[in-house]
């Protein structure tokens, strides 16, 4: 089974962007951690630096702020993945459920047109049922979107050293 490309995430996603408290703790904490960058290297430069225990609170400071940030950093993409994940999962299923009932309504109209009994169709579809071939198309894709999810989530584990 193909992976889904880029077309296909973008086709699902959502057309209206809308700020989200995860995006605002996001931007918040880059914010002061360039700035504590920022204000690191001024004081840094200016010379202002009396002594080793200055420098190792400064030092304090920029490991707070970068901890801060990639912290909100992995919540914030942890959240996307997982809202991307079941954005394509609930796609997959009304795309396959408009082709479905496409497929129905064809069939409807076939009958229709060349007058074909119900035994006669049932006896088709005995043969290659639409309901099943689609059943087990989205199973298929179903279990390679829980897969990624799964591979993404193993990687973002932390190992225990204790």
């Amino acid at each position: 089974m193909s992976r889904l490309k880029d077309d296909d995430m973008k086709k699902y996603s959502d057309s209206k962007r809308f700020i989200t408290w995860t995006k605002v703790w996001l931007t918040i904490s880059g914010i002061i951690f360039i700035s504590v960058i920022i204000f690191v290297a001024y004081i840094y430069m200016s010379d202002n630096i009396c002594n080793t225990y200055d420098m190792a609170t400064l030092g304090i400071c920029v490991t707070v702020a970068g901890a801060i940030f990639g912290s909100n950093l992995c919540w914030y993409s942890k959240k996307s993945a997982s809202e991307n994940h079941y954005k394509l999962r609930m796609a997959l299923f009304s795309d396959s459920a408009k082709v479905r009932l496409e497929y129905n309504e064809e069939m409807m109209k076939l009958m229709k047109k060349y007058e074909i009994r119900e035994s006669d169709m049932e006896r088709i579809n005995s043969t290659g049922d639409m309901d099943d071939m689609m059943e087990s198309a989205i199973s298929s894709v179903v279990e390679e979107l829980d897969s990624t999810r799964d591979d993404a989530e193993s990687k973002n584990e932390i190992e225990n050293f204790g």
